[in-house]
């Protein structure tokens, strides 16, 4: 290459000097000299210069630091390809813009001999076109589609986000956090302001050194550029600063624009390096995960490989610098494979005494199931903690109560040790660092409930001190607007998120000036670290899953972490049932009737004692009230001692409780209220059908006051809760039920009876509000009632 540029250079300066010759020739003859003929020893000259300079441009337009700028005209019709300094070596502008059709044939050339004269990932392209509003780089769409082009700024704002992009590239550059380069390609700019001007002539100054290279046209006095200017009929062209194409200021010789390629040339180029930079962008999902899993260190943060864009690999960290993760994309767009992505990726590189993972999926869907066992496979992720398919918002509410509790902890051991960061607490307990996902999070924050109201002073907390205690929040939705229970905590929240993440069709996740969700196609995300601010993107590809490569690391981390127990499932959608209870879960006197919403699924019911009013009523007409007594009457067979009688009395013929003591019919039942043994429990089925007269309802109520004392408790099934107030005797009767569990019935129907803290409940298919006046803090529980063992 030495040689070639050798050459052009003596064949440069012999045609500087016959032009020269032949200019002053003709500045003496006036316009005879154009009648004069040409010393033929001089045409000849001129001709054996061409002819090496042409033979010499050829090997030299493979250089990406030379770029053919156009043709320098000679006599006869020759012309002489004219190269100039490019890339790292130069800047070029014009004095017009790309509304002359060779200035936009110039930016087009520039920006695809550059392409195809790099690696992929080596250099990006920003355009900028305001006067044709981007018809300049129309030709090369599958450059931009590909992510290649990464912007194209069509007016001011967006022109100034260009530049702001690129001065953060310099700024990163000299920071050594990049080593690839950006071409600002700007086709067009129109009346910009001054300020603006001055700053790509700022770049230009400090950018060749740092990244970053300018194609200016209709910007003349850019610095350190080589300047094509537009003259009568021809180019000139004026020398940069130390680029020795010429010995004066400009080139003796006129210079033609560049020739308009043929657009199915263009359309085939950019498509070519358009897949070409997708294949080199694309990873597999086996990319992201090590061949075995690894153990790295958590105490400074997390880090991921989640995809490659045009400048290489990118990375995602949670750190202090980046605690909290907002992830956005319509449905379809890839947020589920994304997450998945994230989480393998995760996984593999921590141990589960380093990550905890919290995973919540509030829509009908099965993202978090590849993280649990299942019928089909019984691996894990053994890093997974909890883990709700289809969550109740409960559950949810649940998961943020534990977390902020252990945020409570870590800072009474990190006073403890004098440390105020979870770097800081590591060096002392091996703490690991949380991440909890929450997918489809507004589903948690609908409504302006009390569940609402208490989600969001939660997330609240864990925004602004998560960082602090290693505790990280994703949050991922199609949309973060409209929710009424963020409108006074929005930007107190949010503005603890400075990872925003976005796919295709999100909304909102970026700020409301930046577009770049909207360019990306499927497979693609923007990747924002300062907010959504418009110019911090990054916009990479990542790869679908892999199940088989799934498969494989959870069996890898089964066996490494064989001591690890699986994680606890809420999944939101399936019943649960009495035999599914642990042996520790039963205990004498107690009355299992479900499993509660909470961290650990813990069952649930109420415990048969002395203290007065330990009776349960189950009050709806939903049939699973009779399934639940049922589980209660299997729930007291164990470890009921011999002397305890059980009694059953069905007004339903539904009932199908066994181990019973003692049935008793519907027609004696009244008369049997008066005559209750000590140690006993009475089951009723549909009490409201007995329709006690009021001799049998003084006989009810006194059994409810008196019966505890002795040992004599009812668990009583009525449908009809109007007769279940007349049973007891309205609110003289409140304290002699304590227990209730409450099936479907609203909250405004049952708050002047049980209190206002339960007008907001709402009942739903599958769900219980079990209310103990003696154990509860006045909100009640949420249960997930038992039931029969063919619908589980």
């Amino acid at each position: 290459m030495p040689g070639f540029r050798s050459t052009l250079a003596k064949a440069a300066a012999g045609c500087d000097i016959a032009a020269a010759r032949l200019a002053a020739a003709r500045r003496r003859l006036g316009e005879a000299a154009f009648r004069t003929p040409v010393d033929p020893a001089l045409l000849e000259a001129e001709r054996r210069i061409s002819d090496a300079a042409t033979a010499s441009a050829a090997h030299l337009r493979t250089d990406a630091e030379l770029l053919h700028a156009g043709q320098v005209i000679l006599h006869e019709g020759r012309q002489l390809p004219l190269i100039v300094p490019f890339g790292e070596r130069g800047h070029l502008a014009t004095s017009v813009d790309a509304r002359v059709d060779g200035v936009a044939s110039l930016v087009r050339s520039a920006i695809l001999h550059t392409l195809a004269h790099h690696d992929p990932g080596k250099v990006r392209v920003a355009g900028i076109d305001t006067a044709t509003l981007g018809a300049t780089f129309a030709p090369l769409r599958p450059l931009a589609d590909a992510g290649v082009i990464e912007a194209i700024a069509t007016d001011a704002r967006a022109a100034a986000d260009v530049i702001a992009a690129a001065e953060t590239q310099v700024s990163e550059s000299i920071a050594g956090h990049r080593t690839d380069r950006l071409l600002l390609a700007i086709a067009s700019i129109g009346e910009a302001p001054k300020s603006l001007i001055e700053r790509i002539h700022a770049l230009a100054r400090s950018g060749l050194a740092h990244g970053v290279t300018v194609l200016a046209a209709g910007i003349p006095d850019l610095p350190q550029a080589t300047v094509l200017h537009q003259a009568d009929g021809h180019v000139e062209v004026t020398n940069p600063p130390a680029a020795p194409f010429s010995r004066d200021e400009r080139l003796a010789a006129p210079v033609a624009w560049p020739a308009g390629a043929d657009p199915t040339f263009l359309a085939g180029e950019a498509a070519r390096l358009a897949e070409r930079a997708r294949a080199a962008a694309t990873l597999t999902f086996e990319d992201l995960i090590p061949d075995a899993p690894l153990s790295q260190d958590p105490a400074d943060g997390l880090e991921i490989l989640i995809g490659r864009d045009a400048a290489g690999e990118v990375r995602m960290r949670f750190d202090d610098a980046t605690p909290h993760w907002l992830v956005g994309g319509r449905t379809g767009g890839g947020k589920t494979v994304f997450l998945l992505d994230v989480l393998y990726g995760l996984a593999s590189r921590y141990s589960p005494s380093d990550l905890a993972l919290f995973l919540l999926d509030f829509k009908e869907g099965v993202s978090f199931t590849e993280f649990i066992p299942t019928d089909r496979d019984d691996t894990f992720i053994p890093h997974a903690r909890a883990v709700g398919v289809e969550s109740d918002r409960e559950y949810g509410l649940a998961v943020l109560r534990a977390l902020n509790e252990e945020m409570t902890n870590r800072s009474a051991v990190m006073k403890r040790f004098g440390v105020s960061s979870f770097a800081g607490l590591r060096r002392h307990e091996s703490y690991p660092r949380i991440v909890c996902v929450a997918d489809e999070f507004q589903v948690l924050l609908a409504g302006n409930d009390k569940v609402a109201a208490e989600a969001v002073a939660l997330l609240e907390n864990l925004a602004r001190k998560g960082r602090s205690y290693g505790v990280h929040l994703v949050l991922a939705s199609q949309t973060i607007s409209g929710i009424e229970a963020l409108w006074a905590k929005k930007d107190s929240i949010f503005g603890q998120f400075p990872m925003r993440v976005a796919l295709p069709g999100a909304r909102t996740i970026l700020e409301p000036n930046n577009d770049a969700a909207t360019r990306i196609s499927l497979g693609q995300v923007v990747v924002n670290t300062e907010g959504g601010t418009a110019g911090a993107d990054r916009v990479a590809r990542f790869p679908d899953t892999d199940a088989e490569v799934m498969l494989r690391l959870r069996e890898q981390l089964r066996a490494a972490h064989s001591t690890h127990e699986a994680p606890c499932v809420f999944y939101g959608y399936r019943p649960v049932h009495f035999t599914e209870t642990l042996p520790e879960e039963r205990r004498p006197g107690r009355v299992l009737l479900g499993r509660e919403v909470s961290l650990r699924l813990e069952a649930a019911g109420v415990d048969l004692d002395q203290r007065p009013g330990r009776h349960l009523a189950v009050l709806g007409s939903d049939p699973a009230g009779g399934e639940v007594l049922e589980a209660a009457a299997q729930s007291l067979a164990f470890h009921a001692p011999p002397s305890r009688q059980l009694w059953t009395v069905d007004y339903t013929g539904t009932a199908t409780a066994q181990d019973v003591s003692n049935r008793i019919s519907p027609q004696e039942f009244a008369a049997k209220l008066g005559e209750v043994p000590d140690d006993t429990t009475i089951l009723a089925w549909g009490l409201e059908a007995a329709a006690l007269d009021m001799k049998g309802q003084q006989a009810l109520r006194n059994l409810l006051r008196t019966g505890p004392a002795r040992g004599v408790h009812l668990l009583a099934w009525w449908r009809i809760y109007r007769r279940f107030l007349d049973d007891i005797g309205g609110s003289a009767g409140r304290e002699d039920i304590a227990c209730s569990l409450v099936l479907n019935l609203p909250g405004a129907e049952i708050s002047s009876h049980f209190g206002q803290q339960f007008q907001h409940w709402s009942p739903r298919p599958g769900r219980a509000l079990l209310i103990d006046r003696h154990a509860d803090t006045g909100s009640g529980r949420l249960l997930v009632p038992f039931t029969r063992k063919e619908h589980a």
